[in-house]
């Protein structure tokens, strides 16, 4: 009789423990998708403004970001920004709506 007792307890527990579980992974599924901040050039922008408009993203991160890309030109693509040390997928993916790539192709361009 306690053999059962103790088995539907250790059921419940690992039900209980499953919907905790999934419950705090769309938590931070809906925590990702809320971001606020201003859109930058990234062709343009400042480490201060990169710093102050874009969450996740700190001022020596920033300082990288502006040193990268006046060592190398424009940045063509966002993918570049993987190039710079500490910058990583899951950030670009989760900054990318506040990024904006503008300046190529010269005053004709129509980016």
């Amino acid at each position: 009789m306690r053999t059962i007792g103790l088995q539907r307890f250790t059921c419940l527990f690992l039900f209980v423990f499953f919907l905790l579980t999934v419950g705090m992974t769309v938590s931070a599924e809906e925590e990702e998708e809320s971001l606020v901040g201003k859109t930058v050039n990234i062709n343009t922008a400042t480490a201060e403004e990169f710093a102050t408009n874009v969450p996740l993203i700190d001022l020596e991160l920033a300082e990288k970001i502006v040193e990268y890309r006046e060592e190398t030109g424009d940045f063509q693509v966002l993918e570049e920004l993987l190039q710079i040390d500490g910058f990583t997928r899951k950030l670009l993916r989760r900054i990318k709506p506040l990024l904006l790539l503008e300046g190529l192709g010269g005053d004709e361009c129509t980016c």
